[in-house]
């Protein structure tokens, strides 16, 4: 136990009360990755890694389906449907031969989702839940990583729209471009 109180001092000590400015460019870097370590281990000590990884599995699942249906949705707006299940069968093929199945419902329902019927309350819905899971995986982040400063409700929004709407478009041009 002495040794853990020892390495504890010294870690308070060298690295979280030190001048960083008074120490070279590698003794900077190294000044840095040791409080990157120590504030995760910190984290992972007290739980908030695990709670903060449950919740975003949770609020991921229960949001898949309204996320992959705006996300496809997006990409039929940009005439990429036929690629859609070429996509999905390389991504899910760790999961071996069920992969075909899960491809082949996955895109069986989201071409059942007729935009025109849902009409704009549904649409408002599918959104909000998007955008929903969205904020969750901003506000876990934030807590893991300690910042307390949230961004002006006008930023957030425009942030979460262009990652809702741009974000399967990039993914699926880089990875097809690949």
């Amino acid at each position: 136990m002495a040794k853990v109180t020892d390495v504890s001092g010294w870690i308070r000590q060298e690295v979280w009360q030190t001048d960083i400015h008074s120490r070279g460019r590698l003794g900077r870097w190294v000044i840095y990755f040791i409080r990157l370590l120590y504030g995760i281990f910190l984290k992972f000590l007290d739980g908030g890694l695990t709670l903060q990884a449950t919740s975003l599995v949770y609020s991921t699942l229960l949001s898949l389906v309204p996320m992959l249906a705006v996300s496809f949705s997006v990409l039929k707006a940009f005439g990429v449907e036929n690629q859609i299940q070429l996509f999905l069968l390389e991504f899910l093929e760790p999961l071996g031969p069920q992969a075909d199945d899960v491809t082949a419902q996955i895109v069986d329902f989201v071409g059942n989702i007729q935009v025109g019927v849902l009409g704009a309350v549904s649409i408002a819905f599918l959104f909000i839940t998007v955008v929903t899971l969205v904020q969750k995986v901003e506000t876990a982040f934030n807590a893991i990583w300690c910042v307390s400063d949230v961004r002006p409700l006008g930023r957030r929004i425009s942030d979460y729209l262009s990652v809702i709407l741009l974000g399967p478009v990039l993914i699926f041009t880089a990875t097809g471009a690949a």
